[in-house]
């Protein structure tokens, strides 16, 4: 199976080509039609189908031990809680307090200040250091609506992976995922159907590239 790699192209599609038991983590934040004006365009309609679909796939390419980080909205988590557990044993939402309100807010309701990321495995995967379920990031800012902090993601990474094991995102949006496996020395897969976000990830990857000798 080839690794370091990332496909521009429909997640079903991508999916399909990689092997049986093959992932050791999938970390995402998958579309959950979040209002944003990037993401207007091609949102609609994805908001109850896109886990149904993806979720067996993910569940085929997961190792028997694998682990999976799934980001999630507080108004989706109910119907994704159910769907998830179908194929995968929960063991904690974990919260990522963003110590900020995240600018998503009305004069009707309480700030947003967090987000909650589903973590399950397949079977059982032993997490390799005690992790508080509550986690903050050190990053101060944002370049795109809904971009997660590297610093976050290598919190997920390195609490179910060791070094050269394989981490899958299907939904990589900007690459902070795939910056976070490079930086913690982790293989990766990732997947994108926006083409613009893909070719900012490939230069994102041979920036990386030239500060960081890849294993």
């Amino acid at each position: 199976m080839e690794k370091n790699i990332i496909y521009n192209e429909d997640c079903l599609n991508a999916l399909s080509k990689i092997p049986d038991n093959s992932i050791d983590c999938i970390v995402t934040d998958p579309p959950y039609g979040t209002k944003t004006t990037f993401r207007d365009g091609w949102m609609v309609g994805e908001r109850s189908n896109v886990m149904p679909l993806v979720l067996p796939e993910l569940f085929r390419v997961l190792k028997d031990d694998g682990a999976f980080y799934c980001f999630t909205s507080f108004s989706k988590m109910s119907e994704w809680l159910l769907r998830f557990e179908q194929y995968f044993k929960l063991h904690n939402i974990i919260i990522w307090d963003k110590q900020r309100h995240s600018g998503c807010y009305s004069s009707n309701a309480w700030q947003y200040t967090w987000e909650g990321i589903f973590f399950g495995t397949k079977n059982s995967r032993k997490v390799r250091e005690y992790m508080p379920d509550v986690i903050r990031s050190t990053q101060k800012g944002k370049k795109k609506a809904m971009e997660k902090p590297v610093d976050i993601l290598q919190q997920l990474i390195k609490a179910s992976t060791d070094k050269g094991m394989i981490v899958l995102d299907p939904f990589m949006g900007t690459g902070s995922t795939i910056e976070a496996c490079i930086t913690t020395e982790r293989n990766y897969i990732g997947i994108e159907i926006n083409k613009d976000f893909y070719k900012g990830v490939e230069n994102r990857i041979e920036m990386l590239k030239s500060q960081t000798k890849l294993f």
